[in-house]
This record gives C-alpha cells, structure tokens and sequence, in this order.
C-alpha cells in the first residue's frame, strides 16, 4: 500500500484494499475520506465494504464521490467538513491519489496555506498540481 504524507494530519494515496486496513490503522489514522464514486472502476472494494474494515479498527468514513477533473466547491466543503470534524489523522484516497490531493490542495489554501507550498508538497508527494495553481490563487484567503 502506498502513502503519502501531506501534512502532519493528511496522508493521501490510491486506492486501498480490505486487506490494507490493519496498515492503515497502524499509522494511526483515525478517519478515511474515499474521493471517488462508488463502482468508477471494475473490482474496487464498495464502501460498505470500506466501512466495515476501518469500523473493525474505529476508523470514521466519509465518501466525497468525485470524477476526475470535476471537483466541485461542494466537494472541498465537504472534504473541510470530513477532515474537519473528525479525528485525525486522515488518510484520502481515490484511484491514484490524484483527486485526494486536490481536495487536500484546495482545503488547505483555504486555511492559509500558500500555493507554493501546497503544490511543492505535492510534488514531493508524487503529485503535479501546477495546473491547478489558477484555481489555488482564486480559493486563497
């Protein structure tokens, strides 16, 4: 399993399997967010089956079904409230990390963070985000 560590309370990677859990919870992840639809792809685990493994572990889920090149100001506010409000830290995932990232990217200029560092966290984390730097600049504070 892969994954990497975009803040002190963010990892983010691609997509997991049931068998990957006991992993996720020794890394202390107290909340998944799933950042893709329910059957976007043939033989992914469902989230009911998500759910089922990371509740064994007292791990919270959320899903934020995103498609690929659509993430919407509804999705960031819903990736705020689900790395919000739940314990930390939180392990994002999609089909490759990609869209996790991006909604980790766009939460955190929100709180601040500047598109520099987010998008050199990023590459760092083996994701290229500076097609999204308009989109970084307009959602800053």
């Amino acid at each position: 399993m892969q994954t990497n560590q975009l803040d002190a309370h963010t990892f983010v990677g691609p997509q997991i399997s049931i068998a990957d859990m006991a992993e996720i919870a020794k890394l202390g992840v107290r909340t998944i967010v799933i950042a893709r639809p329910e059957g976007e792809e043939h033989g992914q685990p469902t989230v009911s089956d998500i759910c089922a493994a990371a509740g064994a572990h007292g791990i919270n889920v959320h899903q934020i079904p995103v498609t690929p090149g659509n993430i919407t100001a509804e999705d960031v506010q819903a990736f705020d409230f689900a790395t919000g409000d739940n314990p930390h830290p939180v392990f994002a995932y999609c089909r490759s990390g990609a869209r996790a990232t991006t909604l980790w990217a766009l939460s955190a200029t929100s709180r601040g963070q500047s598109v520099e560092h987010i998008i050199d966290t990023a590459s760092k984390a083996g994701y290229d985000l500076r097609a999204l730097a308009p989109r970084l600049v307009a959602s800053a504070i």
